[in-house]
């Protein structure tokens, strides 16, 4: 399971202001750390960050036991290194910390890939979280079948993770994008409905997507 997710940028309060616009995020403060509240899975801004990016942290047992493992409030997280280029972030949560049921529903990350090397990486996550994997609909795609959010794992590059952000129409979330400030590329039809890649004002680079109608 995707357990929670922090943007990392070195301006928060700017980035506060940009994803207020984007996806109507109300947030909590303390400090450089704005929690987003409501999120489903959790997710917050690190700001006085010297990079830009967003990190998803995926749930995991054993994690206090990893090598350069921190323990905070929340539990304890870790970096989980696939040996081929690859790594994901751990978590092992707190009681009461952790969403069982992630909602996933408009503004909340509802999707991920993780693009690895080769298919050793890919097994690698399997014997690390216990993922199962279906072939998708693109070569080298597959989906993962047993997570919350729904993701997929792309065989060909190793690099970080990327999400992607639900909303009612992306059309419509690529204009408030630009109008905030940041970048959107076009909307692309998937299996799934359609989505576009964008990056916020800090160059923070993200996903919207929306569900066809059944």
């Amino acid at each position: 399971m995707l357990g929670y997710f922090v943007i990392h940028v070195p301006d928060g309060g700017r980035a506060r202001g940009f994803y207020a616009d984007v996806f109507g995020w109300a947030f909590d403060s303390d400090g450089d750390y704005h929690h987003i509240v409501g999120s489903s899975p959790a997710g917050g801004i690190r700001g006085g960050s010297d990079r830009a990016e967003i990190v998803p942290s995926f749930v995991a047992a054993g994690v206090e036991g990893r090598p350069g493992a921190k323990q905070s409030e929340s539990g304890w997280s870790a970096t989980a290194e696939d040996g081929r280029g690859g790594s994901v972030e751990l978590w092992q949560p707190a009681e009461g910390y952790a969403d069982a049921n992630p909602r996933c529903g408009l503004g909340d990350v509802f999707y991920f890939v993780l693009p690895v090397a080769d298919d050793d990486a890919r097994r690698f996550y399997t014997d690390l979280l216990g993922w199962e994997y279906t072939t998708g609909t693109h070569p080298g795609g597959f989906n993962i079948v047993n997570i919350s959010p729904t993701g997929g794992v792309f065989v060909g590059s190793a690099g970080r993770p990327s999400v992607y952000f639900q909303v009612d129409d992306v059309d419509a979330a690529r204009e408030r994008v630009r109008r905030a400030g940041g970048t959107a590329g076009p909307t692309q039809p998937n299996s799934a409905g359609w989505h576009a890649d964008c990056r916020d004002d800090q160059g923070v680079a993200f996903s919207v997507g929306s569900v066809r109608s059944r």
